[in-house]
């Protein structure tokens, strides 16, 4: 299991939580870097498999970063497992649930 924070977010909620929702993404390749078309306009991609809210709303989530009067409004992170970890529901649930009572 890996776990990671990224840099503190600025603005308002809309972004990250729809980028942590959404269907479709824009397309990177291996580098991170955009991938783009002949024209020069950015690829996107369906995730698959697509992402799954395993705990919270995402509105809310987006209401609480939009009624944030901070400049840095939130910080993201993420809970990783690799593939051979194969975690089950329960010890998915008890991750999150320790990391949010460690982190919150």
């Amino acid at each position: 299991m890996i776990i990671s924070f990224f840099s503190t977010g600025t603005g308002g909620g809309a972004a990250p939580v729809d980028y942590l929702t959404a269907r479709e993404v824009l397309a990177y390749d291996e580098n991170r870097n955009l991938i783009r078309d002949d024209t020069g306009q950015p690829q996107t991609k369906i995730r698959d498999p697509l992402p799954e809210v395993l705990h919270g709303t995402p509105h809310q989530t987006r209401d609480l970063i939009d009624a944030s009067p901070n400049k840095w409004s939130y910080t993201a992170g993420v809970i990783s497992f690799a593939e051979s970890d194969d975690p089950s529901s329960d010890a998915q649930q008890e991750a999150i649930e320790l990391f949010e009572a460690l982190a919150c």
